[in-house]
């Protein structure tokens, strides 16, 4: 998404632009031992507390939120409107091959089973179980993100405690000092900076995104079954724009 993407950019650039008002060669803030032990000691602890099916899935979401395009509930509703009007007068079958439904998979899916005349008890069944499996697996994707972030600041401290005691038992050499301390300090900086600045964030945005296609989904499910029963374009159309309303009363109350 373009919010992340800049809000990614300008949080490294504050950093970076902070490091230098100070006076500060950026050469000091790199150190690959404090990044490995952060970033590798982060993801070893993942891999360790989440199965490899959860991994996966986070792997997954991790790139849909870069690429991802936010649903528009309104246009979901447009097509849904459109769909039923059409469907008064011609077949589901012959819909489901337009470019509005084979857009959508879960559309398709839905409309799919109104044309094979699946009794609606039964569609709805199928399509809320369907849905839910969508909004568990984002769930476990946002749960691996929120935990890494909670990881890394302990890494980050973990690299402190390394570099202390490097220091510690090299007292008698003050030059190798300053490169132990180095090491104590930035890990700890990593390890903020990876979870506040990044794992956090994206868990943000992946429980954003399941929130919002949930929704999406409820709409189209009560859509499907509404054509399904042929009912009126504009009742439906008055029933559905109560989802984003009761949708943005939630968001609000849960701020």
């Amino acid at each position: 998404m373009f919010t992340t993407i800049i809000g990614l950019i300008c949080g490294f650039g504050v950093i970076i632009l902070s490091i230098f008002l100070n006076n500060s060669s950026g050469l000091v803030f790199i150190n690959i031992p404090a990044l490995l032990i952060t970033v590798g000691g982060t993801i070893s602890a993942s891999m360790i507390y989440f199965s490899a099916y959860a991994m996966k899935n986070a792997f997954h979401s991790f790139f849909e939120v870069f690429k991802y395009k936010r649903s528009n509930m309104v246009k979901t509703i447009e097509n849904i409107i459109t769909i039923s009007k059409e469907a008064h007068y011609t077949e589901v079958m012959d819909i489901l091959h337009s470019d509005i439904v084979m857009d959508d998979p879960f559309l398709k899916k839905g409309l799919t089973l109104v044309a094979d005349a699946v009794e609606p008890i039964e569609i709805k069944r199928i399509l809320v179980r369907y849905s839910n499996s969508i909004t568990a697996q984002k769930r476990i994707s946002e749960r691996v993100f929120a935990v890494s972030g909670s990881f890394a600041p302990m890494f980050g401290m973990t690299g402190t405690v390394i570099g202390l005691i490097s220091m510690l038992s090299r007292i008698n050499d003050p030059a190798a000092i300053p490169a132990a301390m180095g090491l104590a300090l930035i890990t700890t900086l990593y390890g903020l900076i990876l979870s506040a600045l990044f794992l956090i964030p994206i868990s943000g945005q992946i429980r954003d995104i399941n929130h919002q296609e949930s929704r999406v989904r409820q709409i189209i499910i009560e859509g499907v079954l509404s054509i399904q029963k042929n009912e009126n374009s504009q009742i439906l159309n008055e029933r559905l724009n109560g989802f984003i309303i009761d949708w943005k009363i939630k968001k609000e109350l849960s701020k």
